[in-house]
């Protein structure tokens, strides 16, 4: 296997430890970055402001370290570059490079929060760091990491459109933009906390839009899961994973391997 081969099968792998230490390392770096963006918007002396501006600047590197080696190793590398996944990578990697605290550049300290898209990536597969888990664990997943994505980047968003000198601004930190994403989210509406920029409530508008769209469609996946389940016994193919089969079945139905031996 060559060296090329060897980091594309890290990059991909789950199973084996070097593939888990990469995609373990990848996540801590979003998880840091992502905590690293949040606590920037409460801190508010300059020795410690410029602390989390060096560790924006390291993830930053070693997001563009990570970026140019799934490009090298990619099979089709004009393709790779337009992938979902790719285009993610970008916008993580985007705010860091033109990391600036000027008013003009206000739209990239708010791509910051999309780097918990990242974690996308490690939803695709059952394949997770301590196993393979069942198929209806990872539809969880997915309509967990929904729930708490779209609040999450909403309140980026509309945290850094409400830094204006407004007299009646009521959007101070985070907890505040998100406390309001979930409240507008959920159409609790208690009106206590609402965004007066017109950024804030566009980003406001496209938050609901998103829960309307993607939170119904990963319930719809689980839901329809558990009814083209229900009437099957839980046994998994030693071959190919399948976890569900007939209850007369004897032969796995995807791979064809015997289910009685397995």
């Amino acid at each position: 296997m060559s060296v090329k081969e060897r980091i594309r099968f890290w990059f991909d792998d789950l199973t084996t430890p070097m593939g888990k230490a990469v995609d373990i390392a990848i996540v801590v770096l979003i998880v840091v970055a992502c905590i690293s963006a949040v606590l920037d918007t409460y801190v508010t002396e300059p020795a410690a402001s410029k602390y989390l501006n060096l560790l924006d600047h390291v993830i930053t590197v070693l997001f563009i370290i990570e970026y140019g080696l799934r490009l090298w190793v990619a099979e089709n590398r004009v393709r790779h570059i337009f992938k979902l996944y790719s285009i993610i990578d970008i916008l993580a990697i985007l705010p860091g490079v033109l990391f600036a605290r000027q008013a003009h550049f206000a739209v990239l300290r708010m791509l910051r929060v999309l780097r918990i898209l990242r974690l996308i990536r490690f939803l695709e597969t059952r394949d997770f760091f301590f196993g393979t888990i069942t198929s209806v664990h990872l539809y969880v997943a997915r309509v967990l990491f929904t729930l708490v994505t779209i609040p999450f980047i909403s309140a980026g968003l509309i945290y850094y459109a409400e830094q204006s000198q407004a007299a009646d601004a009521q959007i101070h930190t985070f907890f505040d933009a998100f406390y309001y994403s979930v409240v507008a989210l959920t159409t609790v509406g208690f009106g206590d906390i609402v965004p007066v920029t017109t950024a804030g409530r566009v980003v406001t508008i496209l938050m609901i839009a998103a829960g309307i769209l993607f939170i119904p469609w990963q319930v719809k996946d689980l839901i329809a899961h558990f009814v083209s389940t229900r009437d099957k016994l839980y046994y998994r193919c030693a071959k190919c994973g399948l976890d569900y089969h007939d209850r007369d079945a004897k032969y796995c139905k995807q791979c064809g391997t015997s289910l009685e031996t397995t």
